[in-house]
């Protein structure tokens, strides 16, 4: 094996490494995992409660966010191990996002005519992930509280795992009718989770059965024969998910609070403007770039190794494509907030368009890589895509230390937290009426509500917590 070739496995590896290491440090931080804000209130009525019971406030309960059903059904399936529960679920989610990833990223690789091997979607769904969380607006708030992990999250993760179905039956010769059942179901709870997250679930499974439909009937396409009848029922129980949001009765309650909502037109070119600043804001930032670099040059060295050749003009318009496409889906995730609160969404929403953006700018440098690679196939390029690499690699590095002083953060208040929680359970098996504790303070992880005395923002927690440990609280203040 020539040093050339040696290369061409040695440094993708390492880029390998630097990107699962980024998500096992995403994985290791959900060990600080603890309840926090709108957590105590769902605690309190399952204890109080129910199961049952606390899942029927979807329809009589307005105190926090029920009508988002699958966050109440998953909060109580979470709530069955106590702290572990919590502590578990983000690692979980994390490997059940890449784990997706790599299974629909081989699905469209078979269908797509390529061979990437076990290496480059390992690599492509780690690197998704790690950055879709790196570059989120509020980490703390999307990945590591229960209610705000369960409501943006999980549904990139469901949506993930539902095209990961879908595709997975155009390779089948005989569609699965239980798979379409899953499919079916997954869709239903996913787009239960939010506003946002089902607005984007149901444009994208829209457009895939359109795409399918029409190539399906134009062109007897065997992937799209097979797999529409899933797409189909994926998208109408997305729909009917969509629906148990908007008509809530919790919903139709709480829109009082909002005032009027958007007309179309202010809706129209609310949504326009805040989509354009969003790809904008990517364009400019570095971070965005060195991704779209360091898929360019990965392509540029694997591209042949596929199998099949692109023109590169096709190549050019499917990058123009995904970037599309990507447009479509970050306006559908702000529509929610831009209709009812006539805003950008809160930063913890956030976590969803930046994890459409992230794989558009991967994928897009994918096919960018493709078209280099066949305009300059000289014996230059390779040598010169793995130096690139190698420099392109300073960043997630970089990135890596960034991340990880995270862990002194989130350790030092979970020590807190789990020293007040033996203060709250000593005071209750002495038998007291009261106990002090200690409010938390938000500030290190940008702000999440904690504990707050009567007549503060965050009294309704403190009332939730005591609720749920069934003791009254003195907060005192940090």
């Amino acid at each position: 094996m020539t040093t050339s070739a040696k290369a061409k496995q040695i440094i993708p590896a390492l880029g390998l490494l630097i990107f699962l290491a980024g998500v096992g440090l995403f994985v290791y931080l959900g060990l600080y995992n603890r309840y926090w804000a709108d957590d105590w209130c769902y605690n309190a009525d399952f204890r109080n409660q129910g199961f049952l019971e606390t899942v029927a406030g979807y329809s009589n309960d307005v105190t926090y966010t029920p009508s988002r059903y699958s966050v109440t059904i998953f909060a109580g399936l979470i709530d069955v191990f106590k702290v572990l529960g919590v502590q578990l679920m983000t690692p979980l989610t994390i490997l059940f996002w890449v784990a997706g990833l790599i299974y629909l990223l081989y699905n469209i690789s078979i269908i797509a005519g390529y061979k990437l091997s076990n290496l480059a979607l390992v690599l492509f769904s780690s690197l998704v992930v790690y950055f879709s969380i790196y570059l989120t607006d509020h980490i703390y708030q999307s990945l590591y509280w229960r209610t705000g992990m369960l409501t943006y999250t999980s549904p990139m993760v469901f949506l993930t795992w539902i095209f990961a179905l879908i595709t997975a039956q155009s390779l089948r010769e005989k569609p699965s009718a239980w798979w379409i059942v899953l499919i079916g179901l997954l869709a239903f709870l996913g787009g239960g989770f939010s506003e946002a997250g089902t607005t984007v679930m149901v444009s994208s499974l829209g457009i895939y059965v359109a795409f399918a439909g029409f190539m399906a009937w134009r062109y007897k396409s065997l992937w799209a024969v097979r797999s529409l009848v899933a797409a189909a029922v994926a998208l109408v129980f997305a729909l009917v998910a969509m629906a148990m949001l908007i008509f809530a009765p919790t919903t139709q309650i709480r829109k009082g609070r909002y005032g009027e909502p958007a007309s179309l037109p202010q809706l129209v070119r609310l949504v326009f403007n805040y989509t354009y600043a969003f790809f904008v804001a990517a364009v400019k930032n570095y971070r965005y770039l060195v991704l779209f670099g360091i898929s360019t040059l990965l392509a540029i060295l694997w591209h042949v190794a596929g199998g099949r050749s692109a023109k590169p003009l096709n190549a050019f318009l499917l990058s123009i494509l995904v970037f599309v496409l990507a447009a479509i889906f970050v306006a559908a995730s702000l529509t929610p907030s831009a209709y009812i609160e006539k805003g950008i969404p809160a930063p913890r929403t956030m976590i969803i368009p930046r994890f459409v953006a992230v794989f558009a700018f991967v994928a897009a440098g994918w096919f960018f890589g493709m078209m280099l690679r066949e305009l300059f196939n000289t014996k230059w390029l390779e040598p010169a895509a793995l130096v690139l690499l190698l420099v392109a690699y300073s960043f997630p590095v970089y990135s890596l230390t960034v991340t990880s002083q995270k862990i002194a953060i989130y350790r030092d208040r979970t020590v807190l937290w789990d020293i007040r929680n033996a203060v709250i359970l000593d005071a209750i098996e002495k038998g007291e009426d009261r106990v002090d504790v200690l409010a938390i303070d938000g500030l290190p992880v940008d702000g999440i509500r904690d504990f707050d005395p009567p007549g503060k923002k965050g009294f309704w927690i403190s009332q939730c917590a005591m609720d749920f440990y069934g003791i009254r609280f003195r907060v005192q203040l940090p």
